[in-house]
């Protein structure tokens, strides 16, 4: 949704004129509007709370292995998904109570997915996932929701005769995955699965059939994971109906600081000016260009104290951003983007012991040579990308553009303006070029100077661009109308695209801000190999301890079937269906099969 901005001026005279200049717009034949994406959202009310289910794989890990999870933002009063926030953030906190990883991940109607890859580097140990939102944070009796997980590096020097212990929260919950049973706990028989056989043999097709127990169709958001069991001690996690009850136990409404602002609609950038001038920090014009063939623009205004905020859609999903102050003097300013959100660690607990006794060697042997065996041939079986929607500049129906191989090449733009671009024309002034749109019907510079892009980048000097050698640039776009983005108004638009969308690399200027930003997870779709007749696989070892990870599964019908394929791997796998429904009911089967 774009939104129009009006202005706020100091002086009434001005702002007089320019309320008359927009009202001519409105009434002109051709007068063209963009607006800016963001748009006014009341905060929800300070009654309305919510919180987070999280779910891994296991709970177990050696490194070289890969963790997956999915959280479900849910209203806490029925267990439905929260329609408040719109990310997530999930951290992996160290027994020393440090964060050693953090990631934003996309909620999609409140739920979210994603994983974490165990990397060699960390040491055996403890530790915990934790998922909160923004929001969540306004509430210490919301602030988050954690499992714990263990470690085990297999590289890791020891003493002879060291027994490797763990620290737990409840010993009493330690458990050996392989011992668990057919269970239906919780789950009040709305779901259920079967198989096509009990048992398989390696690498064969098995078919999964979902159905619902109850006359009515149990839509809603679900997991399925099938790993294999072991010996290696896990810590059991929390099933939806155990977390339901304890968050109907546990949840107590109290008033919201309001120092996260939720994030509604999508991803916010948050940050503030300072001047070392001491110059007025209020009603600034700041950009925010994430630069590329598919690019963003974003322009905001601060408010009194300086501070400012971008929303961001999901898409395109580009970290590098470059920030500038649109001001005559940019140099004054300095901008600062505000880090993570502050999750206090220092209530985490972790006490008490386990011990991996030295039995359990084959098993940890074992499986760290699978996970060698399956890393050795990631780019033969990795995951691919959930395909991004293709996002046209914002401009895209009201441009006229010239294609400059169309025409004879010239290196300058001065030549281009003159032999090519005839709506453009332009003007020295103070020893600087200034770039102006002709438009036989309107007097454009009356609204001001146009905005000037490259590749998504705001130019505020367009004098940079005459030096600039035209063989680069592919195409340019111009809009010869009267133009409003965001907050600011335009005389026209002209949108310079380079061949190689490089052109943001090579442009130096000490105000504009360059940096990464974290944006959230992208969606995957996770390897399922496929072992069909004429198939090219025969040849490459499987070595999957995990056999399916399947975190989107909604059951738009009273039966729904899945099928995947064994690996080399024999042994019994654990099959796990968890999540809620669309009225918030807690479903959990877990079920055992065997592979031969």
């Amino acid at each position: 949704m774009k939104n129009f901005s009006t202005y706020n001026q100091s002086n009434i005279s001005f702002r007089i004129k320019q309320l008359i200049l927009l009202v001519l717009l409105c009434i002109q034949s051709g007068g063209t509007f963009a607006q800016n994406s963001q748009n006014k959202n009341s905060l929800p009310d300070t009654l309305t709370q919510e919180t987070i289910f999280l779910h891994s794989n296991t709970t177990t890990f050696l490194t070289g292995e890969t963790l997956f999870f999915k959280l479900y933002c849910l209203n806490p009063l029925n267990n439905k998904t929260s329609q408040i926030s719109k990310i997530a953030y999930v951290e992996f906190v160290d027994s020393d109570k440090k964060s050693i990883q953090k990631n934003k991940i996309y909620l999609d109607n409140g739920i979210g997915t994603g994983d974490y890859f165990i990397p060699t580097t960390l040491k055996t140990g403890n530790y915990k996932v934790i998922a909160y939102t923004k929001w969540m944070l306004n509430n210490v009796h919301s602030q988050k929701h954690e499992i714990d997980i263990f470690i085990i590096n297999p590289f890791q020097s020891q003493e002879p005769n060291e027994n490797i212990t763990f620290d737990i929260s409840d010993p009493q919950k330690a458990s050996v995955i392989s011992q668990v049973t057919n269970s239906n706990s919780g789950n009040d028989k709305r779901i259920d699965f079967e198989f096509d056989k009990e048992s398989y043999y390696t690498r064969e097709k098995v078919n999964l059939k979902l159905k619902s127990l109850t006359e009515t169709i149990e839509k809603g958001n679900y997991s399925v994971s099938i790993r294999k069991t072991d010996q290696i001690p896990t810590l059991k996690q929390l099933t939806p109906s155990e977390f339901a009850k304890k968050t109907a136990e546990a949840y107590t409404n109290t008033p919201n600081t309001f120092d996260y602002i939720p994030e509604l609609r999508s991803e916010l950038i948050t940050g503030n000016l300072t001047s070392n001038n001491n110059r007025d920090l209020s009603n600034k014009s700041i950009a925010l260009s994430l630069p590329g063939k598919e690019y963003v623009l974003k322009i905001v205004k601060t408010n009194a104290q300086g501070k400012f905020a971008f929303l961001l859609d999901q898409f395109p999903n580009f970290p590098n951003a470059i920030v500038q102050v649109l001001d005559e003097k940019p140099n004054d300013y300095i901008i600062h983007l505000d880090a993570f959100p502050k999750f206090d660690t220092s209530s985490l607990q972790f006490t008490s012991k386990l011990n991996l006794s030295p039995e359990l060697r084959n098993d940890i042997e074992d499986r760290s040579t699978a996970s060698q065996i399956q890393n050795a041939y990631y780019q033969i079986k990795k995951d691919s990308l959930v395909t991004e929607a293709v996002m046209n500049p914002f401009f895209t129906t009201i441009e006229k553009s010239y294609v400059l191989d169309d025409y004879t090449r010239f290196p300058t733009l001065k030549e281009n303006i003159v032999e090519v671009i005839v709506e453009l024309y332009y003007r020295k002034e103070n020893g600087k070029y200034q770039l102006h749109i002709r438009n036989n019907q309107k007097d454009l510079m009356i609204y001001g100077p146009p905005l000037v892009l490259v590749d998504g980048l705001l130019i505020q000097d367009p004098s940079d661009l005459f030096e600039y050698n035209m063989a680069n640039v592919n195409k340019v776009s111009l809009i010869t109308e009267p133009y409003v983005y965001g907050p600011n108004l335009y005389g026209g638009l002209i949108s310079f695209e380079t061949k190689n969308n490089e052109f943001s690399t090579n442009y130096a200027k000490k105000y504009l801000k360059t940096m990464e930003i974290q944006r959230p997870n992208p969606e995957k779709i996770y390897n399922n190999p496929d072992y069909a007749a004429g198939n090219k696989l025969q040849r490459i070892p499987d070595y999957r301890y995990q056999l399916l990870w399947k975190p989107n599964i909604k059951l738009d019908t009273k039966e729904d079937n899945l099928s995947f394929y064994t690996s080399d791997v024999k042994g019994n796998f654990e099959v796990v269906l968890e999540g809620f429904t669309e009225n918030g009911q807690p479903v959990y089967v877990s079920k055992n099969i065997t592979v031969k």
